[in-house]
């Protein structure tokens, strides 16, 4: 086994031995076409974002450097950041000439001198200064601007695109035609262009058609149609029925060949049990085909949501390895895997879930409550005939749910399918396990719905709230007085500032108390530095502990004592783990000194 890891980086492979997903059938057909195929040609690779793309086409890359094939590589959102739109293209052009030097340099190809480096230079340095609107419509450009050079405007006034693409063709052709290069044709690799807005991944394919549309070049595009629908609005409208024939024969002029990433064809099953290797967590192989499931169900076969999922899943089993130590429920990984994937797909699904965890149990007063009409869900299921997938009541709330969003409504099926995986597994303790799971899986959750920002995590048996935000509103909800929360907050609120600027630091609030936490500090009994409990209503203070680990209790104790006039009371001690022990009490014994001794803990504690 190789070193363990805590997450999987989001980069796409580069050699064929890290080919998880089995896709190397595919970039072998490619080859052997683009190898084989005459030219010039546009091959558009097409998928949504994280498909994989990126991968496939460097599987190609690699593949082609060993044969008698030049290649040039651009990464189209390099040259899209942070600058104009009429920059991009420009940009773009340009490093597609300047890539295919280096790599021919590098293969030792690079047969151009003298005459015909000065053209190349002069060719590339023109596609660098030209503007995007006489790339799309091919119009007369002021050479001496765009090639920099000093000739009176009236010697060389203008000069068409063909005449540069000319120039481009010709150099090309003399590359591949020296007998001293054993190269037979050009492959333009042009990546990212999902990436990048809509409108420049345009006008750089309008530009490819126009100016690289020539004898021996052949590119492979990393495209998503939806993207150049979303360019194209500008000059045909958002996209209809009637004019969806103008956005298609714009595609299939630039492309050549679609060819759709094979992602229901990926090998999850592998990708998983190799990734769940990397990251030392451990699942029976008898349940390998359960958690293949579960991914196909939810999150799918884009590479980039599955490590996204993944890494949610061992950071929370990160957690569970410490609640371990403290002997805390742990649930069941399968269950926590699911919910995970039902957090990242179906968040609405999740959302409901946090509000009743048995979803066995969704029946018509929960349906109400949520806003569906279980009567009309009846009335409507009818045209799918008998089906077990929504032959009972909460079967039927959880299609009449994905209804009421347009994505879900197209899922529908496929959350039910989830939900039933999960009830057959867990038949006699369903409810346990998703009460165990569902804290862990609403670590990661990303919602701006109220209530589950307010909502609360139940970790074992301590219950945990996601901030100091959601802490006051508990304490609110409680009936504490004003007087109990401004105290809290003054004590609470600065550690909070200085655990957002420092990363070593941790506050967790729970339900009955909160503690300041050094993560940077071996060892989990050794990184507690301040346990807080809830205000007491009855005097406003705080009962709190300063932990030994801060290495100041005594020390804070001999100046607390003198500083506020303590010497003899009991409300402050050191107890016998050598903690500094502050009783609520001080509050109204100190009265307005109470802000100024938290004030003091406070700063000896960061400082």
């Amino acid at each position: 086994m190789g070193q363990i890891r805590s997450n999987i980086v989001d980069r796409a492979i580069s050699k064929k031995e890290d080919d998880l997903l089995k896709v190397e059938k595919y970039s072998i057909a490619l080859s052997n076409f683009i190898s084989n195929s005459d030219t010039p040609i546009t091959i558009g690779l097409q998928g949504e974002w994280g498909t994989g793309k990126t991968s496939l086409m460097a599987l190609l890359y690699e593949d082609f450097n060993q044969r008698s094939i030049a290649c040039s590589w651009v990464n189209t959102w390099e040259y899209s950041m942070f600058r104009g739109p009429n920059e991009t293209t420009p940009g773009v052009l340009k490093a597609m000439m300047e890539k295919l030097e280096q790599t021919c340099r590098s293969r030792g190809l690079w047969s151009f001198k003298d005459e015909n480096e000065k053209k190349f230079k002069k060719a590339t340095r023109f596609l660098g200064n030209i503007t995007n609107q006489i790339l799309s419509n091919q119009i007369g450009v002021d050479f001496k601007s765009a090639l920099g050079d000093n000739q009176d405007s009236n010697t060389v006034s203008t000069i068409e695109i063909a005449e540069i693409k000319s120039t481009i063709a010709s150099l090309i052709s003399e590359l591949i035609n020296d007998p001293k290069v054993p190269l037979d044709r050009v492959v333009f690799f042009v990546d990212d262009l999902d990436r990048i807005p809509p409108s420049d991944a345009v006008e750089i394919l309008e530009a490819l058609k126009n100016i690289f549309d020539i004898p021996h070049c052949i590119f492979v595009l990393a495209i998503d149609y939806e993207v150049v629908v979303k360019g194209l609005e500008s000059k045909f409208g958002p996209k209809t029925e009637e004019n969806e024939r103008e956005f298609r024969s714009f595609f299939d002029k630039i492309i050549q060949v679609p060819f759709s990433m094979p992602t229901g064809t990926y090998d999850i099953e592998n990708f998983l049990l190799e990734k769940f290797n990397s990251l030392g967590i451990e699942i029976n192989i008898s349940d390998k085909e359960l958690f293949t499931k579960a991914v196909r169900l939810s999150i799918g076969s884009n590479p980039r949501s599955l490590k996204r999922y993944l890494n949610s899943f061992s950071l929370i089993n990160h957690l569970k390895a410490i609640d371990k130590e403290e002997n805390q429920l742990q649930g069941d990984d399968f269950m926590l895997f699911v919910l995970l994937g039902i957090q990242i797909s179906y968040p609405k699904i999740f959302r409901l879930i946090t509000q009743k965890n048995n979803f066995c149990e969704w029946n018509r007063a929960f349906a109400s409550k949520i806003g569906i009409d279980l009567d009309d869900v009846k009335v409507k299921i009818t045209k799918f005939g008998e089906t077990e997938l929504l032959d009972e009541e909460w079967e039927q709330v959880v299609w009449g749910a994905c209804q009421m969003d347009s994505y879900l409504k197209s899922r529908a099926f496929s959350v039910i399918e989830l939900l039933n995986l999960v009830r057959s597994k867990y038949t006699d303790n369903l409810e346990e396990e998703l009460e165990n799971a569902i804290a862990f899986a609403s670590i990661t959750s990303v919602d701006d719905n109220m209530e589950t920002k307010f909502a609360v995590q139940k970790i074992g048996n301590k219950t945990v709230y996601s901030g100091l935000e959601t802490k006051i509103s508990q304490l609110q909800e409680e009936g504490l007085p004003k007087s109990c929360i401004d105290n809290y907050l003054k004590l609470w609120s600065p550690l909070n500032d200085f655990m957002a600027a420092n990363e070593h630091f941790r506050i967790s609030f729970a339900k009955t108390g909160s503690s300041f936490n050094n993560d940077a500090k071996v060892g989990r009994g050794n990184q507690q530095l301040i346990y807080s409990a809830n205000p007491n209503k009855k005097t406003g203070g705080i009962t709190f502990w300063v932990k030994n680990n801060s290495g100041k209790t005594q020390e804070m104790y001999q100046k607390l004592k003198v500083d506020f006039d303590l010497i003899d009371c009991e409300l402050i001690s050191i107890n016998e783990s050598n903690d500094l022990v502050l009783d609520h009490g001080l509050s109204p014994l100190l009265k307005g000194r109470y802000e100024e001794l938290l004030n003091y803990i406070v700063n000896e504690i960061v400082n």
